[in-house]
């Protein structure tokens, strides 16, 4: 990924991550152009690392105890017991300082040369009054305590909604937001809001008994709804850039299929690298597709798909290599207009073939057409009974 993504993922500044690399804490691969200007290219472990040292940096670690932990873990034991006395010692000096202002006299006026007479007198720990903090104590006692009953009525639907948010966009690799999260959004926080117009009192106009029951079986009722809406927030990832090819959510069960393994290729056919008439290689990219799509609610979704066109010898090798790749499963060959299709049902459902379906399905799909020498790979799994269609449903073919 390129240093814009990753100062956007770490926090640091084009500028720092630069230094960083300057000093040899990371090591990313780079092209220079013909300004001189490095472009560089970092990998997911290059990111931690990063995210790991602007953690370190914020504790104060500088770049060379930084430098010596990388290059020897060991000497982090004498690194990390130099902060400690630091530290502390640090803390003892702010505390004699703090005690030596207590002392002077907050209504006075101080010449210069009072003031540091009376800074410069033997510091003896001054311990803040207890006026001072019991009565504060017990208001932030009160505060907090209203704030918790409040959060727990009110306040913890929106925490619901803002958990599966932050899962949403931060566990999904492609992560998409689509039109029904608006509604599950206003389900969430329009009654909050309702609840919360309600909990307020009007100057002189308390709300009656009832009133506050039917409250509080509102609130009672809502917080168990309100997590199932915001529940449909989390888990819907999207992507049709082939860069992202054979990139999966964690979660995505495809990880564990052996048989998606082997049926997708490794390597896409999707670019060539052709010579043009300066003698200059240029990347040709072809008529290809690619989409992805993973949904993780209370059951799971996810379609895979990928076309391409190949040469004619490449067409017959790859076509020869799928077929005897399902010959040992139990294949169905269907002619679906141009395309001839090997499919392999691994799902529970007796649906026809390309027509929707009302329960669970795993498909594996291989389809070529010999005219155009074009190939397609599908995997359509689903546990959501039907509620989504298989991709190659939405296909021509």
């Amino acid at each position: 990924m390129k240093i814009k993504t990753v100062c956007e993922l770490t926090g640091l500044t084009d500028r720092t991550v630069r230094y960083y690399i300057e000093e040899g804490l990371i090591s990313p691969l780079y092209t220079e152009n013909y300004l001189g200007r490095k472009q560089f290219a970092f990998s997911e472990r290059e990111v931690a690392i990063l995210r790991d040292i602007a953690v370190l940096r914020k504790f104060g670690f500088s770049i060379a105890e930084i430098k010596q932990i990388h290059e020897d873990p060991e000497k982090s034991t004498e690194i990390i017991e130099t902060m400690k006395q630091t530290k502390e010692k640090n803390i003892k000096e702010e505390t004699a300082l703090l005690s030596a202002l207590l002392r002077l006299e907050s209504a006075r006026a101080y010449t210069i040369s009072e003031l540091a007479t009376a800074l410069s007198a033997p510091v003896v720990e001054v311990a803040v009054p207890r006026e001072r903090i019991r009565p504060r104590a017990l208001a932030m006692t009160i505060r907090g305590f209203r704030m918790l009953m409040i959060g727990i009525s009110l306040v913890l639907p929106i925490l619901f909604l803002l958990q599966s948010a932050i899962a949403h966009f931060r566990w999904y690799a492609y992560p998409t937001f689509r039109v029904p999260n608006f509604i599950y959004l206003l389900l969430t926080l329009v009654p909050t809001f309702c609840v919360l117009g309600m909990a307020i009192p009007r100057k002189k106009r308390l709300p009656t008994l009832w009133k506050k029951t039917i409250l509080f079986i509102f609130c009672v009722m809502y917080i168990p709804l309100s997590f199932l809406f915001s529940f449909g927030l989390m888990g819907y990832s999207e992507t049709t850039d082939f860069r992202d090819y054979r990139k999966l959510d964690p979660g995505c069960l495809a990880n564990r299929s052996g048989l998606y393994q082997e049926l997708f290729p490794v390597w896409p056919h999707y670019f060539e690298n052709v010579m043009n008439e300066d003698g200059q290689m240029e990347t040709v990219y072809l008529d290809a597709q690619y989409y992805y799509r993973y949904y993780e609610g209370f059951d799971y979704t996810y379609d895979i798909y990928a076309e391409w066109p190949l040469e004619q010898d490449a067409f017959d090798k790859e076509v020869a290599r799928v077929k005897a790749l399902f010959e040992t499963r139990d294949c169905q060959t269907i002619q679906k207009e141009q395309y001839t299709c090997l499919i392999i049902d691994a799902g529970w459902n007796g649906d026809p073939l390309f027509s929707s379906v009302t329960e669970s399905y795993t498909y594996y799909i291989f389809a070529y057409d010999e005219e155009r020498l074009r190939v397609r790979y599908l995997l359509c799994d689903s546990l959501e009974n039907g509620a989504d269609q298989p991709y190659y449903l939405e296909l021509d073919w």
